[in-house]
């Protein structure tokens, strides 16, 4: 008998999966992940999103201006204003779709809030989204994302990038 068949004694299940090392004997469910993931999606797309565009056109321009080396030819001028502009038409509507996709979360839980509970609403409460709150507070922070994408980005068709 080897170290992974040992389940202390208890009867092994044919329905579940042993996990870590020692293992466990009975079945795990993780089927309302989904629901806790997307919560947290909800929450944080926008200033993920934001944060890539911000490093992107960065990493760019720092590149197209101030690089001197084999394989940054690649970025010189007009490069990283192209690249600027383009970065910023993406990510401000992935930005403006991810606060649509927050609200909507959140008016459809302002609109089963009177009625009875369904199973996906008592699910999402199990995960702490009580009221939707995280939901509005992730489309504000979508929001906020994209105007802070325009203001990285808008720039880029006034001023020069070097």
């Amino acid at each position: 008998m080897s170290d992974h068949d040992d389940t202390d004694g208890l009867p092994a299940s044919s329905e579940g999966s042993l996990t870590a090392v020692g293992g466990t004997p009975v079945a795990v469910d993780v089927s309302r992940d989904r629901r806790s993931r997307s919560i947290w999606v909800a929450l944080l797309a926008g200033p993920i999103i934001w944060f890539t565009h911000f490093m992107v056109v960065y990493l760019a321009v720092e590149a197209g201006c101030t690089g001197d080396g084999p394989g940054l030819t690649v970025f010189d001028p007009p490069v990283p204003t192209v690249l600027t502009v383009a970065a910023t038409v993406v990510a401000a509507i992935a930005c403006l779709w991810s606060a649509v996709w927050a609200l909507r979360r959140w008016r459809v839980r302002d609109d089963r809030s009177g009625a009875a509970m369904t199973d996906d609403l008592s699910a999402d409460l199990e995960y702490g989204d009580r009221n939707g709150l995280l939901s509005f507070v992730g489309f504000l922070l979508s929001s906020l994302s994209v105007v802070a994408i325009l203001m990285v980005g808008l720039p880029a068709l006034v001023l020069p990038a070097c």
